[in-house]
């Protein structure tokens, strides 16, 4: 066998093997490498940061994604699928893409990736608030989905970045409000509320925070007035311990003092509230009050009563009696106590005393000036008014009187008496010529009105010349009944002698009736002195006489007798045959009050 042409033999079959696998490798490396996509160079798929790595809650976050096909294969249905981190928010980007907010997923797509195709996409995104400093948004790598011949292919994209965040809580406290309660100046006893508030406006929640309100000297909290209520008192300190003051949140802070005993006039509160959270927070406000004293004239009293201790009645003298009492916390000084006479009084001269004070008087208005009353010291006013004898109607005094002291005004409760009106009593004289010409009506009015100082009368006297009962019966409504007499006083029977009795007693009966209806008390005056001599036609008079009695018996209406008074002295009394002189009206009016007196109470008005 020949070595040589064997060696020969086995060298060509090398050298075909080698190119065999030569040309296989190489159509291997063109369908399976060459003509593949790819999207590993790093130069063109990678995600990098826009914005800086360290940011505050709240700002945007803007990140570069770019992918690009660097191999010479098309791809189909390529989908990038970007994860939005923890405390981060999808905002916008700049190409268009799917935002699945059950997977805080973003997803891009390109239907056909051709060879070196790819995009560059800018996504904003925004840090979450609140974040708490040093916290970091780590980012997962971007998954790649993409069909080559029909097979669904898998990638990523790294994703390196970290941010860092920088945050912190920014307090701000108003100023310390100061408030009295009560009003006006801050005395001993007032309460005091101080209200305060406080914000975060950081982009950090501040925890730890504690909140302290001093409690001043000579002062009280008052716990009912507290706000927040998770509050405790730890010796002269009032604290609030919140967990979190959050951002963007503000909460309120009130609560009352109550001032004690022991201050000096001018003498200052000062308040302090500090503020302090985990994060380095230290806070304060302050708010500055004086306590003053002052003397307090308001308890100060007054009193005002009949003298004589009756009703008051128009023309009655009324005492009025002042307790001037300082309650306050200081001596009361220049004191001046101004009484103006009320309405329809006039001051009693000389009537004024007061220990110590220095009394004027003018223009009805009385000025007492005192130099000082003490702490709990009191001073009493004394004078006398008299009620205008006008007050006849009734009505009120109502003081109006001023106290003052060092030029400061006080208030405190006037008084008012009751002025009694005069009982009003109107009487209702009814007849014939015996009242128009005579004067008696108007006698009774004055005896009365004499008599009785807290009535006033009104007597009408209604009487027509030559008249009978019958005209009285026709005109009592128009003439007497108009004015609601409580009394009536009845005079006829000179001019119906003659007339027939029957006729007279059915006209007076009747004149009764009708008094009676309207309530009246009725009086029936007799027939007085007649002198028939004169006047021959009037000697049947007793007949008519025994009918006026008659008829008071039967109705219950007392007579009064005028002829028994009257026949004493008719020369004196009887200027005619009938008719009366002044000195006969004036036995008249007399006779009739006594009558009527009978019927009246001790004020005069009708029983």
């Amino acid at each position: 066998m020949d070595i040589k042409k064997k060696l020969r033999s086995v060298l060509n079959i090398f050298i075909i093997a080698i190119v065999v696998l030569t040309i296989a490798g190489f159509i291997s490396y063109y369908f399976l490498v060459y003509l593949e996509p790819n999207f590993d160079d790093k130069d063109f798929n990678y995600i990098k940061t826009v914005s800086s790595n360290v940011i505050a809650p709240g700002s945007e976050i803007i990140i570069e994604l770019s992918y690009k096909n660097t191999g010479n294969r098309e791809v189909k249905d390529f989908t990038a699928g970007f994860h939005i981190p923890r405390y981060a928010k999808f905002q916008t980007s700049d190409q268009p893409g799917m935002y699945f907010e059950d997977k805080n997923l973003v997803v891009f797509e390109s239907k056909n990736l051709k060879k070196n195709e790819g995009k560059k996409i800018l996504i904003t995104l925004l840090a979450d608030k609140p974040l708490n400093n040093g916290m970091v948004i780590k980012f997962q790598d971007t998954d790649i989905n993409y069909i080559v011949s029909d097979e669904k292919i898998t990638g990523k994209i790294q994703n390196n970045l970290i941010y860092k965040i920088k945050s912190s809580p920014e307090i701000k406290i108003s100023k310390l409000g100061i408030e009295d309660i009560n009003g006006g100046d801050i005395r001993m006893g007032d309460e005091v509320g101080f209200k305060l508030n406080a914000e975060n406006a950081g982009d950090m929640n501040a925890t730890g925070v504690e909140v302290t309100a001093a409690i001043p000297p000579k002062t009280s909290i008052v716990k009912n007035s507290i706000i927040p209520y998770n509050y405790e008192i730890s010796g002269d300190k009032l604290v609030w311990k919140l967990d979190t003051l959050e951002i963007n949140k503000s909460v309120d802070f009130s609560y009352r003092l109550k001032v004690l005993t022991g201050f000096e006039d001018n003498e200052k509160i000062n308040e302090t509230v500090n503020l302090k959270t985990m994060q380095g927070d230290n806070l304060s406000a302050e708010a500055n009050g004086e306590v003053r004293l002052f003397p307090d004239l308001s308890n100060s009293k007054i009193s005002i009563a009949d003298k004589n201790g009756e009703f008051l009645w128009a023309g009655d003298v009324l005492t009025v009696k002042a307790i001037i009492e300082n309650n306050g916390e200081r001596t009361a000084r220049d004191i001046k106590f101004t009484c103006p006479a009320p309405q329809n009084t006039v001051y009693v001269k000389n009537s004024a005393k007061c220990d110590g004070a220095k009394i004027s008087s003018e223009n009805n208005m009385l000025l007492f000036e005192i130099d000082e009353i003490g702490m709990g010291e009191k001073k009493e006013a004394y004078f006398e008014l008299q009620v205008l004898p006008k007050m006849t109607g009734g009505g009120a005094v109502k003081t109006e009187f001023k106290l003052s002291s060092n030029g400061t005004d006080f208030k405190f409760q006037n008084a008012e008496a009751k002025v009694k009106g005069n009982y009003q009593v109107t009487i209702g004289c009814l007849g014939d010529s015996l009242i128009a010409l005579s004067s008696w009506p108007q006698i009774l009015d004055s005896i009365l009105e004499s008599t009785f100082a807290h009535s006033d009368y009104n007597v009408i006297a209604s009487g027509v010349k030559a008249e009978m009962s019958s005209g009285g019966f026709q005109r009592f409504d128009s003439s007497i009944g108009k004015y609601n007499p409580q009394i009536v006083i009845i005079g006829y029977g000179t001019n119906d002698i003659g007339s027939g009795t029957d006729k007279f007693s059915y006209y007076l009966s009747s004149i009764v009736q009708k008094a009676k209806n309207i309530n009246a008390t009725v009086f029936l005056e007799s027939l007085g002195f007649i002198d028939t001599n004169k006047e021959p036609a009037k000697s049947d008079w007793q007949n008519y006489q025994k009918v006026i009695y008659q008829i008071g018996a039967s109705y219950g209406v007392p007579v009064i007798d005028l002829y028994g008074p009257l026949s004493q002295n008719p020369e004196a009394y009887i200027a005619d045959w009938v008719h009366y002189t002044p000195e006969g009206s004036a036995v008249v009016a007399h006779t009739i009050f006594n009558y009527v007196v009978q019927y009246l109470d001790s004020e005069g008005k009708r029983k």
